[in-house]
């Protein structure tokens, strides 16, 4: 059975709405299910800031040893550990982008996010021929437009009120941050898959400059999707993102026994509960790992 079957296989067991993209990055073996469609990228939307962050450091306009110190205006709630830090903390910037994927971080990201700028990050996308990545939003624009407190000013009191009403009320299933258009930050698989690919294979800007984002992103921490149903050594390089009911993961496997690597990413939407989009992730990355190692 073709890799494109065996994944359709494995989405028939969910009524949420799924794009997948898996390249082998070797034999050139792919697979797209919705590869084109827009889809919201939620915390993986930090792997362009990433690119974004390490292209400027090769371009000599920042350093990832400068320290950035960290103040109440930053708070930003949700994934991280940076919020819990005590105001004044100086933090370099190579450590906000390693915490902004090995722990999903907001503050760090919206602090990376500031330095290298949203616009370019976006228009660096656009220039590497991924017209389908499009971002528009910080965290804290997100989350604040989503729990319905658009417009609110950060700071330690808008942070509070941001952290209250999801504790409350949670998410707004109908905001417009879930609507599938290139004004939100959205990606297809298709071109999310590309972005991979180039860093796989060392040809984003530079093979130093992929080796830096590779060193942080093998790193990740948070490992319930991509790495979940794969053997316990294989190397992974991945980012993940939720948000309402979008469960996302985005990465390089590693394969066993000098048999290559492939990229995949898997956006969702419509998912009866995290857990369950979870479960797809993994079910989905298995199924590539089996095809490619030679398990029928």
């Amino acid at each position: 059975m073709s890799l494109q079957k065996k994944l359709e296989a494995v989405l028939s067991e969910t009524n949420a709405t799924f794009g997948v993209a898996v390249k082998h990055l070797e034999t050139q073996e792919e697979a797209l299910i919705n590869g084109d469609h827009y889809f919201q990228m939620a915390s993986t939307f930090k792997v362009p800031i990433l690119a974004t962050l390490f292209r400027d450091v090769h371009e000599g306009r920042l350093s990832l040893a400068e320290r950035i110190r960290l103040t109440e205006d930053d708070l930003v709630p949700g994934s991280g550990v940076l919020q819990e830090f005590l105001p004044g903390a100086e933090v370099a910037v190579k450590d906000l982008a390693m915490l902004m994927i090995i722990v999903s971080d907001n503050l760090g990201t919206d602090k990376v996010l500031e330095l290298v700028g949203t616009e370019r990050v976006d228009a660096f996308m656009k220039e590497l021929g991924l017209d389908r990545i499009s971002i528009k939003s910080s965290c804290w624009e997100l989350l604040s437009v989503g729990g319905g407190l658009a417009g609110e000013k950060k700071g330690l009191e808008g942070f509070h009120k941001l952290k209250q009403k999801f504790q409350t009320t949670g998410i707004d299933a109908d905001s417009v941050i879930f609507q599938p258009i290139p004004e939100n930050n959205v990606s297809s698989p298709s071109d999310m898959g590309k972005l991979l690919e180039l860093i796989a294979t060392g040809q984003l800007v530079s093979q130093e400059v992929c080796d830096g984002i590779l060193d942080i992103m093998k790193r990740q921490q948070l490992r319930n999707r991509i790495p979940y149903l794969l053997p316990d050594k294989t190397i992974i390089a991945c980012k993940s993102g939720t948000i309402g009911s979008v469960v996302n993961d985005v990465g390089i496997v590693y394969l066993p026994e000098g048999k290559g690597a492939f990229t995949i990413a898997v956006f969702s939407t419509g998912n009866a509960s995290t857990k369950e989009g979870e479960r797809m992730i993994a079910s989905l990355t298995q199924t590539a790992y089996e095809h490619f190692i030679g398990n029928e």
